[in-house]
């Protein structure tokens, strides 16, 4: 089912200064910068490879990632395992047991799909299953 770390999303202060720390140390450069005002977050995202790598901005206080980045600083927010047929791979894991996040795959602000699995069922651990290419 899983065949690729389909990206891995940070929480971060602010996502101007990460993206000077990355130019600077790795010579990498965005592929994209958006702002989802209604998500409340702001967001720059590089490909490494065939990972995608975001870093997420907190532009409210009332986000999961605001209270992540509160609580715990900076750091990893989740890692989404790439998979194909996303819908099947759903179904088969609400099948075996597993409570899942809405009622189907969705779709991402950047444009491809994802799953959620709820951390109640995997150990406390966030898994996220994602298919396709941002838009």
């Amino acid at each position: 089912m899983l065949n690729k770390v389909h990206h891995v999303t940070y929480v971060v202060e602010s996502i101007s200064d990460m993206a000077a720390y990355m130019e600077k140390s790795f010579g990498v450069k965005p592929i994209s910068t958006d702002e989802f005002t209604e998500q409340g977050f702001k967001s720059i995202l590089y490909r490494i490879g065939e990972t995608l790598v975001d870093f997420f901005e907190p532009l409210r206080e009332d986000t999961t990632m605001a209270r992540q980045l509160k609580a715990t600083g900076p750091g990893v927010m989740h890692v989404a395992w790439g998979v194909e047929g996303i819908d099947a791979a759903f179904k088969s894991l609400q099948d075996s047991g597993n409570q899942m996040r809405g009622d189907a795959p969705a779709t991402s602000p950047f444009g491809y799909k994802t799953a959620n699995i709820e951390t109640t069922s995997s150990h406390g651990i966030h898994f996220q299953l994602a298919e396709g290419e941002p838009a």
